[in-house]
């Protein structure tokens, strides 16, 4: 899904694919950035992945360790 960034009028980007609209109105690193993560994405990387592997565990303060 090869991803597309504009530059609108305003200076503003846009970022599309050929499924839709993904980004309106957005800075250009910003949209830099969601242009990796949709081609990541493509490519086999599952975001909430990290979370469900435990790799956050510990780093998160319990109900009790104030």
């Amino acid at each position: 899904m090869p991803v597309k960034i504009r530059k609108n009028k305003d200076g503003s980007y846009k970022v599309s694919t050929p499924g839709g609209t993904k980004a309106k109105h957005t800075t250009k690193a910003k949209a830099k950035s969601q242009e990796r993560l949709l081609n990541a994405i493509e490519h086999g990387y599952d975001p909430e992945e990290e979370r469900r592997s435990g790799r956050y565990k510990g780093k998160r303060a319990s109900k009790g360790s104030y």
